[in-house]
């Protein structure tokens, strides 16, 4: 039986990832402080806490790492669609920011399958702030790649 994308992010939220970490999320750290915690088809629930490395001068977190990880959440998304992984390459991404995010703040962080056909997909994350305010959005495209390599989305 082929290991699905649905039992991929159920590891994840169990803190048991099967897969070695992408080196962008091992380099940064994400993953000690975004910790998942609704998984569904289509849909990815997580809380993050960042910490002051993700923070500006001024102790605000760069806009850029908001799109970094929607990027990676919306192509773990995409995976709980699957019955067996697959490779999905971004095609783009839209954000906008509604609200700064302060380092130390924790944040909701929703993504979720907008619409999806056999090779593309559109989704959409969200930032929200503890105090209940959306802080950003950020829309993806996607598409299925067929020159990605899959044999490296598989466990040992």
């Amino acid at each position: 039986m082929a290991f699905s994308g649905l039992d991929l992010a159920n590891a994840i939220k169990a803190r048991k990832n099967p897969l070695p970490l992408p080196p962008w999320v091992e380099h940064m750290r994400v993953h000690e402080e975004n910790l998942v915690h609704t998984v569904e088809p289509g849909r990815i629930g997580s809380t993050w806490m960042p910490g002051k490395q993700f923070s500006l001068p001024d102790g605000y977190v760069q806009g850029g790492l908001l799109t970094a990880l929607a990027d990676g959440g919306q192509w773990l998304t995409i995976a709980t669609t699957l019955d067996a992984l697959e490779a999905w390459v971004t095609l783009d991404l839209h954000i906008r920011f509604v609200r700064p995010i302060k380092a130390g703040e924790q944040v909701e962080i929703e993504s979720r399958v907008l619409n999806r056909s056999k090779t593309s997909a559109i989704l959409e994350t969200t930032f929200t702030r503890a105090d209940g305010k959306l802080a950003a959005k950020v829309t993806g495209g996607w598409s299925k790649s067929e020159t990605r390599n899959v044999v490296a989305l598989q466990p040992e």
